[in-house]
């Protein structure tokens, strides 16, 4: 019955965070947190919670400012424990479960389940279906994290039970599943995601010879492309899927960085969403410098003047309290002091590619560890990284945590220091 409870747990923490909303998923892992409590954390999980509680620290310097907008501070105080949360519940959650498994198994067949929901929601509704990628994406969904970190699990695990040789069948089905529903989200960011997460596993990416080789075919196939799309041009609208997603992927860039072309002071909006990341990222950095806010930031409860009212998520405001860019996010918030931490935060994550393995099991581990950081790095880009309401690789990262102590311990029970 209790192992029921805790699979009951982790599937309501899957739900909660691919519903998107931060308040919802933080309420639901505040629950979780208190109902499977163990004050006993591993030594690596609690490091990455104290990365985790200093940035929390520093941004709320400012909380007895007498200006203070207490709702956004709030907001920010929010966005920034819910990590900590959601990673100490997956924590307490996984350390519970008998069956090593479970945890991954869970996410796995929660994948397929959204996959399977997302491909008849498109069959049921084929009438509307359009040959343009943001009509498709608007009417059945941008993205999904849950079916991302599936996938790249179902790819990398040879010892999920849907993998053993009886369940064969059930597996390729799965798997058919996962990658078309996968595919038709047309999503850049699943996509670098999965497949970063997929060369870390296999240690395409660490800096030895077999990182060096990755690199290498990876630059290789890079630069083909990139040469192909700087001679073709893709058409903006009407050109059909292929040529709306070539257009996405050729624009990426100038949307996250470069907005120097944009003339902001004529406010030529049609051109401004095209590189509203890049915009965001930089009136952070001009606030930052104009109020001299370099290391500590500006603090929960900030909020950044885009200089005109923007309609985004059918509201008119001026004044944004969160940024696309994770890493603009975190420096407005922290400063350069609290993007230190961040970035420490990764390439702690990263630094699991050099711990010493005993055994199979836990350079699996680790190397999915590794994942988790490439996946931080490229969401937070993108999507305010950690602190995105979906951000699945926290509660991976708590998993496999937990996962790690409960091997240690059986190592040490046993005394078993070979392969398994």
């Amino acid at each position: 019955m209790k192992q029921l409870l805790y699979k009951i747990g982790l599937v309501l923490l899957i739900i909660s965070l691919e519903y998107a909303s931060v308040e919802i998923s933080f309420v639901c892992s505040a629950f979780l947190f208190i109902a499977f409590f163990n004050a006993k954390l591993s030594s690596k999980a609690l490091l990455l919670v104290a990365f985790l509680a200093v940035l929390v620290l520093i941004g709320s310097f400012k909380v007895f400012n007498p200006e203070m907008d207490y709702y956004y501070f709030i907001k920010d105080f929010i966005y920034f424990t819910r990590p900590i949360l959601v990673l100490s519940c997956t924590y307490f959650i996984v350390k519970k479960l008998k069956s090593k498994t479970a945890f991954f198994s869970t996410l796995v067949w929660m994948g397929g389940a959204y996959a399977f929901m997302h491909l008849a929601t498109m069959v049921v509704y084929a009438s509307n279906f359009s040959t343009s990628i943001e009509q498709i994406r608007a009417a059945f969904g941008r993205y999904n994290h849950v079916e991302t970190v599936a996938l790249a699990l179902l790819i990398c695990i040879k010892d999920l039970p849907v993998r053993k040789r009886k369940n064969t069948l059930t597996f390729i089905v799965l798997t058919s599943i996962l990658s078309l529903s996968f595919l038709l989200y047309f999503s850049r960011t699943m996509m670098v995601v999965t497949f970063l997460i997929i060369l870390a596993y296999y240690g395409y990416l660490k800096l030895n010879n077999k990182g060096a080789l990755g690199l290498a075919a990876g630059l290789v196939i890079g630069s083909f492309f990139f040469a192909f799309l700087s001679v073709y041009e893709p058409a903006q609208k009407d050109g059909g899927m292929i040529d709306s997603f070539l257009y996405k992927i050729k624009n990426s860039f100038s949307e996250s960085f470069n907005f120097e072309d944009v003339n902001v002071n004529k406010l030529d909006r049609r051109e401004l969403w095209k590189h509203w990341r890049g915009y965001e990222a930089s009136v952070v950095f001009d606030e930052n410098n104009e109020d001299k806010a370099w290391v500590f930031g500006q603090g929960f409860g900030s909020t950044i003047d885009i200089g005109f009212e923007a309609k985004l998520n059918n509201e008119y405001t001026q004044y944004l309290s969160l940024t696309h860019n994770g890493f603009a996010y975190v420096y407005f918030k922290t400063g350069i002091l609290g993007s230190i931490i961040y970035i420490m935060l990764i390439l702690y994550l990263y630094s699991f590619y050099y711990v010493k393995n005993r055994t199979f099991l836990q350079k699996s581990y680790n190397n999915l560890i590794v994942g988790c950081s490439f996946y931080i790095i490229v969401t937070s880009f993108t999507v305010t990284g950690l602190f995105k309401p979906y951000d699945m690789a926290i509660m991976l990262v708590g998993g496999i945590f937990a996962l790690k102590q409960l091997e240690y311990f059986e190592d040490r029970d046993t005394r078993n220091t070979g392969n398994t």
